[in-house]
């Protein structure tokens, strides 16, 4: 078949609902349109719609046929805009699904960065603590924490959420800084709980490899923006993913201590669905947010190549302070 204009007319009459929409959107008559969809038909040897002088319908041959034409066009926009993406400046509506917690504290603070970058790119942000369903939700691309499940979305690995602990200015002045993980039992810690009522465990990186430590905590608080809000305030000391902490970092807010103990922490993932061809915004978002885990979370940065599956995580040794005391 050597008709490709007509595929895609065909493609506009069934989306818009009828020959003279289509007509108005593509510039043509409706007679037009009508004349390209025969061609088509004829083409094909088989009947893609049920014609009235009320509405269209699609046949059964129609509904198959217009469901691949539309992966096909859209394919094709994608390559277009990959072949150009180094030529040209990324267009258009891109929707990006987001946890709550990297969301506020590390992507939307430097958003700045991403408008001033790529001007003609609209970015619409889903923000959310339960996965998302990109396919459902219509997203181009999301960003996850974890290991993941095995599923149908290609994940690309950005970095991780390197665990630091870190306290006020004020909180150091008076009550000093703790030099060790057994130190931790002397000071008022505070802590992230679960929506399951379970208190996280701070990860450390040990000679002996990773632990992970149960906090007595002085404070219990169910939103990681509130722990850091209550730490800054000189309430106490908490372990947090360094990105979520790094404004607060940068202005002054908040101190790193015992560093020599932070932890790798939690991989980080752009997941999209397998496509042959990634969009010139994907690309973009893609390449930004990596330098901002790597500039912003001094973390190792994967390799940029993509895979379908992930591997499990490595298994950690759990551990109380009354045990490492």
């Amino acid at each position: 078949m050597e008709d490709f204009s007509a595929i895609s007319t065909f493609v506009r009459v069934v989306e818009a609902g009828s020959f003279a929409a289509a007509a108005g959107q593509l510039g043509m008559t409706p007679s037009g349109v009508s004349r390209a969809v025969s061609r088509l038909e004829t083409q094909l040897g088989a009947r893609l719609l049920f014609r009235s002088t009320r509405s269209l319908r699609l046949t059964d041959d129609g509904a198959s046929f217009h469901a691949r034409c539309r992966e096909i066009l859209a394919d094709l926009a994608e390559a277009t805009e990959a072949l150009n993406f180094a030529n040209s400046k990324p267009t258009g509506k891109l929707r990006v699904g987001i946890s709550l917690s990297v969301g506020r504290a590390a992507v939307i603070p430097r958003l700045t960065e991403f408008e001033q970058r790529y001007p003609d790119i609209r970015l619409e942000l889903s923000m959310s603590d339960s996965p998302s369903d990109l396919n459902g939700e219509g997203l181009d691309c999301a960003i996850r924490v974890g290991e993941l499940e095995d599923s149908s979305l290609i994940a690309r690995k950005i970095g991780y959420l390197r665990n630091v602990v870190c306290a006020s200015p004020e909180y150091l002045r008076k009550y000093g800084a703790p030099r060790s993980i057994e130190d931790l039992k002397d000071h008022r810690c505070i802590n992230y709980v679960y929506p399951n009522g379970r208190p996280r465990q701070w990860q450390f990186d040990t000679p002996d490899g990773q632990v992970s430590v149960d906090i007595d905590a002085h404070m219990l608080i169910n939103d990681g923006e509130s722990v850091l809000q209550a730490v800054a305030a000189g309430l106490g000391i908490t372990q947090v993913p360094r990105m979520l902490a790094a404004c607060m970092l940068e202005k002054g807010m908040l101190e790193l201590v015992m560093a020599d103990t932070n932890s790798t922490g939690k991989p980080v993932w752009i997941v999209y669905p397998q496509k042959k061809h990634l969009s010139a915004r994907v690309q973009a978002f893609i390449e930004w947010v990596r330098e901002l885990f790597e500039r912003t979370n001094r973390c190792t940065v994967a390799t940029p190549n993509t895979v379908p599956a992930v591997a499990r995580p490595k298994p950690v040794r759990t551990e109380t302070l009354a045990e490492v005391a």
